[in-house]
């Protein structure tokens, strides 16, 4: 939807989502360069190295969009390249990668839900088997959102594009809560309950570390799906009352930046020193360094 209102102000905006994302690209990036030089020629094999790839590949489509509407001034109702870039990096956010960070997390769940030996264990293994088949049709829930943002270019009616945008927005929230609270935190969740009740005697600086990240993976996750079920609720009235979509556009897409970069940062593994302080390359995992003494 073409909006001139504040165009200066719009463009300038524009222009600090695409350097945000430049950043979240390069730090997945650098993610991707840690994981191979821990795994070597293993990286290429590993899942939560390719949703650390697409990572990178999604903040480098978010940054060509930023600087596209930057540099031109126009919207994807009025640019076929922005339409493009801006459909193509939204499906694959919403149905690749929230999917592969999701399921990077369940597998690691069933892993421990195998090792438990109590009355649990059989409900821990139903449950994450559902959220399993529930993260494989993401990818088609996702599809029709961005087909909207295809028609909305080709349809030029002012009048057909405000039910568009209100289509757009009304399926973005049912996305959010479908990933957040269906899929990432029942499983986030359950894992860092996992680990808690893993005795205190037991548990080691790894675990320990990796506990606060997790932690720190829910309270991102929770806060990134109240802000983007707030937003998509309140700009699905937008377009009804206010004749702009790009400023509502821009200021939800940069609260996936943080989320992002907590994500990659989990699931990349670092380099763990043996003896000497030796690189270890069969180390995986994101782990603490540790260094044992020769003496």
């Amino acid at each position: 939807m073409d909006c001139h209102l504040r165009i200066d102000l719009l463009r300038t905006w524009w222009g600090v989502s695409a350097a945000c994302f430049v950043f979240q690209a390069c730090f997945s990036l650098w993610c991707c360069s840690n994981a191979f030089a821990v795994q070597g020629k293993a990286f290429w094999k590993k899942s939560s190295n390719k949703a650390i790839m697409n990572a990178t590949l999604f903040g480098v489509l978010r940054a060509i969009d930023g600087f596209l509407r930057f540099g031109t001034g126009d919207d994807s109702g009025n640019n076929l390249a922005i339409a493009i870039v801006h459909a193509t990096a939204g499906w694959l956010f919403w149905g690749i990668l929230s999917a592969q960070f999701c399921e990077l997390f369940l597998s690691v769940v069933i892993a421990q839900a195998k090792m438990e030996k109590g009355a649990n264990a059989d409900a821990m293994k139903a449950k994450t088997a559902r959220m399993h088949s529930l993260i494989k049709i993401q990818k088609f829930l996702a599809a029709p959102a961005y087909i909207v943002v295809i028609i909305e270019f080709f349809d030029r009616n002012p009048e057909h594009h405000k039910i568009l945008s209100g289509v757009y927005y009304a399926l973005h929230c049912f996305l959010s809560y479908f990933l957040v609270n269906v899929i990432a935190l029942p499983v986030a969740n359950s894992f860092y309950k996992i680990l808690q009740a893993t005795p205190e005697e037991s548990q080691d600086a790894k675990m320990k570390v990796l506990i606060g990240k997790v932690f720190i993976f829910c309270r991102e996750t929770r806060n990134a799906g109240y802000f983007n079920t707030l937003c998509t609720v309140s700009f699905f009235f937008f377009p009804f009352l206010w004749n702009c979509q790009a400023y509502q556009i821009v200021f939800a897409w940069m609260s996936a930046i943080p989320l992002l970069c907590v994500a990659a940062w989990i699931t990349s593994p670092t380099k763990k020193s043996g003896k000497n302080g030796k690189v270890n390359p069969a180390t995986t995992g994101h782990t603490t360094t540790t260094m044992t003494s020769s003496e």
